[in-house]
C-alpha cells in the first residue's frame, strides 16, 4: 500500500473512533408502545443536562424527538409523563 492509500486508511479509522466514542457518551434509551401494534423504539438520549430540554436521537429514523414523540412513535398514546415510559441504559451493549 502506498503512502497516500496508507493516509486515508488511517484518516478512516480515526473518524471511526471519533464516531464510537460520540455514542458512548449517549446512554441509549428504548420504549415500547402498548397493545398489540405497539413496538420497542430504541435511541439515544441527546441532551440531559440541568435545565436543559430532553432530545431522543431515534435509531430507526434518524431525527431527534421529545420525550412525547418518542412514545407516540412506538405506538404509545398520549402520557401524562412520557419518562415514566422510557428506559435509560447508561451503557451501550
Amino acid at each position: 500500500m502506498d503512502t497516500e492509500n496508507s493516509n486515508k486508511v488511517a484518516k478512516l479509522q480515526n473518524k471511526n473512533k471519533d464516531f464510537k466514542n460520540l455514542f458512548e457518551d449517549m446512554p441509549s434509551v428504548s420504549t415500547k408502545g402498548e397493545g398489540p401494534n405497539g413496538k420497542k423504539i430504541e435511541g439515544f438520549l441527546y441532551k440531559y443536562g440541568k435545565g436543559e430540554e430532553v432530545r431522543i436521537l431515534c435509531v430507526c429514523h434518524g431525527s431527534f424527538l421529545t420525550p412525547a414523540e418518542f412514545v407516540k412513535h412506538a405506538g404509545g398514546g398520549d402520557v401524562t409523563n412520557p419518562l415514566k415510559h422510557i428506559v435509560v441504559n447508561s451503557s451501550l451493549i
